[in-house]
């Protein structure tokens, strides 16, 4: 492999995008994406916080916001996310590639990219599609700058596929010896996301598609059942992509004042757990297996209650961000180290 290639694992999300280069670099942000609005006022203290997200320029639509610039600064109304079923092949599918291009490749103008990504279960059947679409050259235009990234290999994969790669494969892409039981075993991997939950089965590392499912059970319901209950108690009002942000870090601000969350989602979180956990025994014989693999960023909001049904239960190291570290050692597997 010619030394200026760098591999990549990319975990498009529908919550959030998330993927980790060979460069060392990694990148998480909101997969939302709007077209960009001129900002008339902006302090300059010394203080502020910069939004997660960039600006592109697209030929066609022109520039777009990208990420938590797009939730904060873009129009209401006109903020998207790819919760869309055609969404292998919609633009915002290169939008948010293209933001992480860029994102990881700070100052390049040009790079080669072979790429890891992977597909919910139940999307799998598009994994050629999403290949040849993310094949080939990508121009990213940016404020200031451009970037010309070629990909010349992609590798589609089980989505939560991934989360089990990282507990299995160390950061060369070399087998863990110390994780036989894994590598031998029937394990199953429960990855909880924001608009679905994806269960895969995995035997001696062969993927078992008839014990593997994407069902519609997400953090994102409790996150609805949460805004309602701000609205109908407290007169509060709060757009469920903030709602989102809050769940993560654990509060929010009711009448000035921080408040956490556990007293308003314990008891939303419990019925989504439970309907995992059902799912999960539907699908697998779980006291037959070696492990159960917990990822995903709703896996930790959920901890409490996902964590005491099944004894077997292991995390995947940053459960958030396990996905996309786990296709960037497959990569490296795959084609070795730059």
């Amino acid at each position: 492999m010619s030394n200026n290639t760098i591999t990549i694992g990319l975990d498009l999300g529908y919550g959030l995008t998330k993927a980790v280069a060979s460069n060392g670099r990694q990148v998480c942000f909101e997969s939302r994406v709007a077209p960009a609005e001129f900002i008339r006022f902006q302090a300059d203290l010394g203080a502020q916080v910069a939004a997660n997200g960039l600006t592109l320029h697209d030929p066609q639509e022109g520039p777009l916001f990208v990420g938590e610039l797009a939730s904060k600064q873009g129009r209401p109304g006109a903020v998207r996310s790819p919760r869309d079923r055609n969404r292998v092949t919609d633009p915002i599918t290169t939008h948010l590639a293209g933001a992480a291009f860029a994102m990881l490749l700070p100052g390049a103008e040009w790079a080669r990219v072979r790429l890891v990504t992977g597909l919910p279960v139940a999307y799998y059947r598009d994994a050629h599609q999403l290949q040849q679409h993310l094949m080939g050259r990508h121009e990213i235009l940016l404020d200031g700058r451009s970037l010309t990234v070629e990909v010349e290999d992609v590798l589609v994969v089980p989505q939560p596929f991934g989360a089990l790669l990282t507990l299995i494969l160390d950061e060369r892409g070399m087998m863990i010896t110390s994780a036989l039981d894994l590598i031998e075993g029937r394990v199953g991997v429960l990855d909880v996301g924001t608009f679905t939950t994806d269960l895969i089965l995995v035997e001696g590392l062969e993927y078992i598609e008839a014990r593997s499912s994407s069902i519609e059970v997400r953090v994102a319901t409790a996150v609805e059942m949460v805004r309602k209950v701000l609205l109908d108690d407290y007169r509060v009002s709060y757009e469920q992509h903030e709602l989102e942000q809050a769940l993560r870090r654990g509060w929010l601000v009711i009448d000035g004042k921080k408040e956490k969350l556990n007293g308003l989602a314990s008891e939303r979180l419990d019925p989504i757990a439970r309907s995992i956990e059902a799912q999960a025994r539907t699908l697998w014989n779980v006291s037959t297996l070696s492990a159960l693999v917990l990822a995903g960023g709703g896996s930790l909001a959920l901890k409490p209650w996902l964590e005491p049904c099944f004894v077997q239960a292991i995390y995947a190291p940053d459960a958030a961000m396990a996905n996309a570290a786990g296709f960037l050692r497959y990569g490296l597997r795959q084609w070795g180290a730059a």
